[in-house]
């Protein structure tokens, strides 16, 4: 079903066959009817019978099977034999029993949760196990009885019992603690005492066509005919009860709503509700709208509400709902701006003129669309207020004011046209009312049980809608896109001065402001919350008033109740903030209502709460009408459902079909075991769940959680399904609950199960895992020891080839430092050597020199002036000194050279003199003997003297060579 209509447009007579709500002959109004088609359920057309179970879920005979409802989700099961099923009964044990083309038999919910099907034909006695159709089913204790066209079957849970009729049985119920059946031919029969006894009068109806029995009180039964009407069976007299039902009708079924009213169903004039007491009747047909008028089933669920099953379709009627429809007058789609309750008359301000209905009993209002006229002089104009002042009823319309009375109103001021009346003082009576036109303002004087015009009032000319007037006196007015008017009147009332507000005055803003006056206080109704006017800032300040309820919610209307209640329209829903009369510190109550989301007229909103009982809310099309003490008493706990689990692998699979009965009791004993383990493939799951709630599944949100996978609650939503995928293997339990809109929670309901792991993470995966792994562990040792074994001979080779290596290098290294000391040493030497030829040099020098002395002493006797060369003879020692002191940096070189051989001849033939050493050391550097002789200026012969001389000192042999015994040395 389309449900969004159900909120906006659920009983205007819609043309499509989705939603439609229907109108009363008796009450005000009628409830929100709410049809579902074969589309919707996606089943047959056709329904034959209805039931409930405890748990709240709705059945249904389907020509495809039986119907399931739990609110959001219709499931379809069909018989086994895929027949029609023509009736079934609810048993207190869940079961439910059914009835068919040759088929008898029950629905029951097995362990895991899924209702599945069992045939009863093997109970019945051979002879008797072909029979036609089953029409009805009753059920009184542990017995079961299903009704043919010639048998009945009795079922104790074990065996079948058959009961032949005299003729043809038309008829068979439970009333009451008794089993009742109509037989053609012997009349009203009761089972007592395991057989069939006729009832005393039973005769009157034999051979009438039954469509009914049920009981009124605690000793009455009321027999429903086809076409007869009703019969009341009393101490077992059967007596007619005439005028209870229009005629003609074919009553297709019945059912008892309360000591008071039944329900039939009609194949032409669709459902009625009968009050046996007071003899009228309450029509739901197609004008009221049902989808059609074609009603073959009816049922009273355990809220109180009603259910028909049509020849296409099924509808709800919300019957024991607290908010009904009213229509107003014969024109549709008529808008209500404003309601009074007056001199005994509803008054209706519409868009077409003001509407009136008489009213027998202010309390207790019962009206109809048939009930309104209207008004005369108001009608094809605007009705915008209503406003009872001074015991007179003022209407507010596009022509101007107006006096009502009775069905009638009297014109007081023309020229144009009056949003709102607004009294200068709360003294009655009032002398002077200031009226808000669409031009400025005009003023209405109080004289002598009449209203005067006093004509306008001047002042800035604008449109001034709402209206209210603070301890000062003066005037607040707002424009929804101007701002906010703070308006003085003059002494004489003749004149305003205008002073508008707008959002540079701390506004929120300076569109959709409205003004109203609640326990005596002007509040500004604002985009951004309630607000309040300081008059030491000339500013505008955000409101304490409910500010803990309202906060900065975006407030359309506000009014005030006798009790003091404040009732308002926002933007999160129309409500009533309720004052305990008793207790003043207790913090104020909120309801909400959320059935009237969509509905209320945008910006015209009105609510007018004339008493607890009768609550009159503006709509789009006509009035609704309130029940507000029965609506906060008359909330059922909210309960939720988990409807059902499936589960997708390979293939689909419902594991869990919504019967937690069964599941709870196969899992009662909180043990793993119980629970339902999936194999690894099955890891993605379908959750579907519902609150039982047939009136407005729109106000329930739903919160769950997958304990195991979600770390904490989901936020509240309305959906009523949810989906997980690849879930991890381990132990889930998921959980779900529901919370209406006063936020009532239910009691949590979980379902619990087991995904398995999958092969490779199973015990025996993990042994053969340990075993593979010791193997492995074992393989990888012997290797790695195999391969620590190589290593090591590796290592000893490497080792031992760097020990070579390491050899070689240290040889390379020696052979590289000797030849660098030998490359030094011959560095030394070739210095030693330069220095050697150098002190040579110089010996050879000394040898000239002392030459040249030789010279020079020779020419003493012939030279004329000795005393020069006395001088230069002086001079030429003085050189040979010098000469004389290389020589001894000469030997000290020379030792050097040759490890101290100088030194060492010395020591060892101390008798060789300085001239001796100095020839030794030239034969040890392998002079000859002319280069000694030049050395030591000397000749050669001297020089060979000299080597025998140092022979002999030596005392060596003539053939041993001076030169090689220098070398050993």
């Amino acid at each position: 079903m389309n449900r969004t209509l159900f909120n906006i447009l659920l009983f205007w007579g819609l043309s499509s066959t989705c939603c439609y709500t229907a109108y009363a002959q008796n009450g005000c109004g009628l409830p929100a009817v709410v049809n579902y088609t074969k589309f919707d359920y996606h089943g047959g057309s056709q329904n034959w019978g209805i039931g409930q179970d405890k748990h709240g879920v709705m059945y249904f005979a389907n020509n495809d099977g039986l119907l399931s409802f739990d609110g959001n989700h219709w499931k379809l099961y069909p018989l086994p034999n895929s027949t029609v099923i023509w009736s079934l009964a609810v048993s207190d044990d869940g079961k439910i029993y059914v009835g068919g083309q040759d088929e008898i038999g029950y629905f029951a919910p097995g362990s895991n949760g899924l209702l599945t099907y069992t045939s009863l034909k093997d109970n019945i006695p051979e002879q008797y196990k072909k029979f036609a159709d089953i029409w009805h089913i009753a059920i009184i204790g542990s017995r079961v009885f299903f009704q043919g066209d010639d048998r009945i079957f009795e079922y104790n849970g074990k065996s079948i019992r058959v009961h032949f009729s005299n003729a043809q049985w038309f008829f068979m119920a439970r009333a009451g603690d008794h089993i009742y059946a109509v037989d053609r031919v012997a009349g009203l029969l009761q089972f007592d005492n395991n057989q069939w006894a006729p009832v005393r009068d039973g005769k009157k109806i034999a051979g009438m066509l039954t469509a009914g029995i049920v009981s009124m009180g605690q000793d009455s039964i009321i027999i429903i005919s086809r076409t007869n009407g009703l019969f009341l069976l009393h101490n077992g007299s059967i007596t007619p009860q005439q005028e209870n039902l229009p005629r003609p009708l074919y009553i297709n079924s019945a059912a008892k709503v309360n000591d008071a009213e039944l329900m039939v169903a009609s194949s032409s004039g669709g459902s009625l509700v009968v009050n046996i007491r007071n003899k009228t009747w309450q029509t739901f047909a197609n004008d009221q709208g049902l989808q059609n008028n074609n009603a073959l089933s009816v049922f009273k669920d355990a809220s109180g509400n009603l259910w028909t099953g049509l020849n296409s379709g099924i509808s709800y009627i919300n019957y024991n709902s607290a908010i009904r429809y009213l229509q107003v007058g014969k024109t549709n789609n008529l808008p209500a701006y404003s309601a009074s309750i007056f001199s005994n008359r509803l008054y209706v301000a519409t868009s077409n003129g003001l509407y009136s209905a008489q009213l027998t009993d202010n309390k207790n209002i019962h009206v109809g669309q048939d009930d309104f006229s209207l008004v005369k002089n108001t009608e094809n104009r605007e009705a915008w207020n209503l406003a009872e002042i001074n015991g007179h009823l003022l209407l507010g319309s596009d022509n101007g004011s107006y006096d009502v009375q009775g069905n009638e109103a009297r014109l007081l001021s023309g020229d144009a046209g009056s949003w709102y009346f607004l009294p200068l003082s709360s003294v009655f009576p009032v002398q002077d009312i200031i009226v808000g036109t669409y031009y400025g303002l005009k003023r209405l004087s109080y004289e002598g049980n009449t209203f005067r015009d006093e004509g306008k009032i001047a002042g800035t000319p604008d449109s001034y809608r709402f209206m209210a007037i603070d301890g000062n006196g003066d005037i607040w007015a707002s424009h929804p896109y101007r701002g906010i008017y703070r308006i003085s009147l003059s002494q004489d009332k003749k004149k305003y001065a205008c002073h508008l507000y707008t959002s540079t005055d701390d506004l929120p803003s300076t569109l959709n402001n409205f003004v109203f006056k609640i326990k005596n206080q002007v509040l500004f109704a604002t985009p951004g919350g309630l607000y309040e006017f300081n008059a030491s800032t000339n500013k505008f300040f955000h409101s304490r008033f409910l500010s803990s309820v309202f906060g900065r919610m975006k407030i359309r209307y506000l009014t005030e109740d006798k009790e003091g209640n404040t009732w308002f329209c926002g933007d999160k829903g129309t409500g009533v903030v309720h004052f305990s009369s008793t207790d003043t510190t207790r913090a104020p109550n909120v309801t909400y209502f959320p059935e009237l989301a969509g509905q209320l007229l945008p910006k015209f909103d009105n609510i007018y709460p004339y008493n607890p009982e009768n609550v009159f809310i503006g709509s789009e099309k006509g009035l609704i009408h309130l029940n507000y003490q029965r609506y906060i008493s008359g909330k059922q706990p909210v309960t939720v459902r988990l409807g059902m689990v499936k589960t997708t692998g390979k293939s689909d699979s419902t594991i869990f079909g919504g019967y937690q009965d069964a599941y709870l009791a196969v899992s009662a004993s909180g043990s793993d075991k119980h629970l339902v383990e999936l194999p690894s493939v099955y890891n993605a799951f379908h959750f579907e769940y519902s609150s039982p709630v047939y009136d407005f599944q729109q106000s329930i949100m739903y919160s769950y959680q997958l304990e195991g996978y979600d770390p904490d609650w989901s936020s509240w939503n309305s959906k009523t399904e949810k989906d997980y995928t690849n879930l991890p293997n381990g132990k889930y339990t998921f959980k779900v609950k529901a919370r209406d809109y006063q936020h009532n929670e239910s009691t949590v309901v979980s379902y619990s199960f087991i995904i398995k792991a999958p092969w490779y993470k199973t015990v025996w995966a993990m042994l053969c895992y340990l075993s593979i792994a010791a193997g492995l562990v074992l393989l990888v040792r012997k290797y790695l020891k195999h391969k620590l074994l190589l290593q090591q001979q590796q290592f000893e080779e490497e080792q031992k080839k760097l020990k070579y290596i390491h050899h070689l290098e240290l040889e390379k290294n020696e052979k590289e430092i000797i030849k660098l000391q030998n490359e030094k040493l011959a560095q030394e030497v070739l210095l030693k050597k330069k220095e050697l030829a150098n002190t040579s040099m110089h010996l050879m020098e000394k040898a000239d020199t002392l030459t040249k002395i030789k010279e020079k002493v020779s020419r003493l006797n012939t030279d004329a002036n000795p005393d020069n060369n006395i001088k230069s003879i002086t001079d030429l020692i003085k050189d040979a000194e010098k000469i004389n002191a290389n020589w001894d940096v000469f030997a000290a070189h020379f030792d050097e050279l040759n490890d101290d051989f100088l030194n060492k001849l010395k020591k060892q033939y101390p008798q060789l003199t300085n001239s001796d050493l100095k020839v030794c050391a030239y034969i040890k550097l392998n002079l000859s003997t002319k280069e000694i002789a030049q050395l030591l200026n000397i000749t050669v012969r001297g020089v060979e003297v000299s080597r025998y001389r140092i022979r002999k000192k030596m005392n060596l042999p003539t053939e041993q060579s001076l030169s090689t015994f220098f070398n050993q040395i």
